[in-house]
């Protein structure tokens, strides 16, 4: 039986974007402190994993999205830990509203790191242990990013600050998540709502770096944006989001450019 863990936030507005709702980079920042809380209860708090010179590291996240959070709203998350073997542990999130209707599901895929050498090291039974995942043997095949269109996207630059290095010593998940959706033209953003995404972050990206986000679209069934964060052009991380249109939104703020 997995361990679970529930927590309670409202949704102060400096978290929102213009349209009152949660944004997807700081939804990640709350998912990610109520697995930090988990684990403390636990006794694997980052002062546990320091002294042994590890640290977790989220190397995908798969997002199944009914409506974001709005401003001033309060919300539950709960988490648990799924399944881990020799090298990944895998954990959900499930946020509620007040009435205790889902809105978001949320699968995170974590490793460990080696806080000096940089790589990822196996994932002792130990550490594990008090979160009552499930071993397996089996190493999951994930779907990834599609890959995007070269002959029809576009880009932005950006140079990575003081601010965008968070304790781990490299970019925050968060901040790679608003350079991918930044790409976006701010009409675009305002008239649509993400209702599927994954993200995968391949490689770090450290103070000083100059990276490119690069996007381009496609419409099957659904408008899909591809995502790239690359270094002199090696990926350091890759996105597929999938789109509703919201008319709403677009009557209420079209004429934003």
């Amino acid at each position: 039986m997995n361990h679970h863990y529930k927590q309670t936030q409202a949704i102060p507005y400096y978290l929102c974007d213009r349209n009152h709702q949660l944004t997807l980079s700081m939804l990640v920042n709350l998912l990610i402190e109520v697995s930090e809380n988990h684990s403390a209860g636990l006794g694997r708090e980052e002062t546990y994993m320091n002294e042994r010179g590890i640290s977790w590291i989220i190397l995908r996240y798969e997002f199944d999205i009914k409506r974001m959070p709005e401003a001033k709203e309060e919300i539950e998350i709960e988490t648990f830990a799924t399944e881990y073997n020799k090298l990944f542990t895998y954990r959900t999130f499930i946020v509620r509203d007040d009435k205790n209707n889902p809105l978001i599901e949320v699968k995170a895929t974590f490793a460990l790191m080696d806080y000096k050498s940089r790589k990822m090291v196996r994932i002792p039974a130990v550490v594990v242990e008090p979160y009552e995942a499930l071993f397996s043997k089996r190493i999951r095949r994930e779907i990834k990013p599609h890959e995007i269109d070269r002959e029809q996207m576009s880009e932005k630059n950006y140079t990575v600050r003081y601010f965008d290095i968070d304790t781990n010593q490299h970019v925050n998940n968060s901040k790679y998540i608003e350079w991918l959706l930044d790409c976006l033209s701010p009409t675009f953003l305002t008239t649509h709502e993400i209702n599927h995404g994954i993200i995968t972050f391949d490689k770090e990206v450290k103070e000083g770096n100059e990276v490119t986000s690069r996007v381009s679209k496609r419409i099957d069934d659904k408008i899909q944006t591809d995502h790239r964060i690359d270094i002199d052009g090696i990926s350091h991380a890759k996105a597929t989001f999938k789109w509703t249109e919201n008319i709403i939104k677009e009557f209420n703020n079209g004429n934003d450019q």
